[in-house]
């Protein structure tokens, strides 16, 4: 089957026949690193069965905000005590749900907005509007921590107006806070010539989806609407720890890009 996003619902559909919620797990934006969309494993969905008697709508899931990140979907996985097959969803509104694919039952929610803490306004920008939380698809690892975790980029703004990007690692059996997370996203860069340029959370957006290869979590940044100044980062984190592990800047002598978007 499939999952949706439209404004604050998620859309499933599915075979009309046939238990629904198993398959091939969908750990990362399009399925692979290579972002290639193929499930070189799937055996359900024949030309046969796509057909307007057997395929279609399955249920529409409420959400708190716009969802703009691919839901992600693991099977077999241990919550309260039984097994299930399981829908990550991420919203501009800073929540996180897992909803069981089978039921449409919401097995969690959290939300990760810090204390005191609300939304990103839009910065002037119509790309991402009306707030800015979680734009990018997250990351799972699935055999990280006891039972798998899902890696998050969240934006919010507290109550000084300090913009702040946060990388979070949830349980995906109950959304709990692991790794001593989150940790804030913050990197400077040597230029050209001398000096540093430093990474400023409201200038950015993670819009690229998280990549998590070789126990390394990249996330990429780019500007709103191309308002300057801002750079091309990419900043890696470790799956294991959430400790900082690399970073790149690609134009840190620019102050108006190139910039990561894709």
């Amino acid at each position: 089957g499939s999952v949706t996003s439209n404004g604050a619902t998620l859309t499933v559909t599915a075979a009309a026949t046939g238990p629904t919620g198993t398959g091939t797990d969908v750990l990362t934006y399009k399925n692979d690193p290579s972002r290639t969309g193929q499930n070189l494993t799937e055996t359900v969905l024949t030309q046969s069965l796509v057909a307007p008697a057997t395929f279609g709508l399955r249920r529409i899931l409420a959400v708190d905000g716009k969802v703009d990140a691919q839901p992600l979907y693991v099977s077999q996985l241990a919550i309260g005590g039984a097994n299930h097959h399981a829908v990550f969803a991420a919203t501009e509104h800073d929540s996180v749900y897992a909803f069981d694919a089978d039921s449409g039952a919401t097995l969690w929610q959290v939300s990760l907005l810090g204390a005191g803490e609300s939304l990103s306004d839009s910065h002037g920008c119509n790309q991402v509007t009306p707030e800015i939380g979680i734009t990018s698809t997250p990351v799972i690892g699935r055999t990280a921590g006891p039972h798998g975790l899902l890696f998050v980029v969240a934006m919010s703004k507290d109550s000084t107006s300090t913009y702040h990007q946060r990388l979070h690692a949830l349980d995906l059996s109950t959304g709990a806070e692991s790794l001593g997370g989150p940790v804030e996203i913050a990197a400077t860069y040597a230029m050209a010539g001398g000096g540093t340029t430093t990474f400023s959370p409201g200038q950015y957006a993670e819009r690229a989806a998280l990549l998590l290869t070789n126990g390394t979590i990249y996330t990429m940044w780019t500007s709103h609407c191309d308002i300057a100044p801002y750079s091309g980062w990419i900043i890696a984190y470790s799956e294991a720890s959430l400790a900082r592990t690399a970073i790149l800047n690609v134009a840190p002598n620019s102050g108006a890009g190139p910039a990561i978007w894709m």
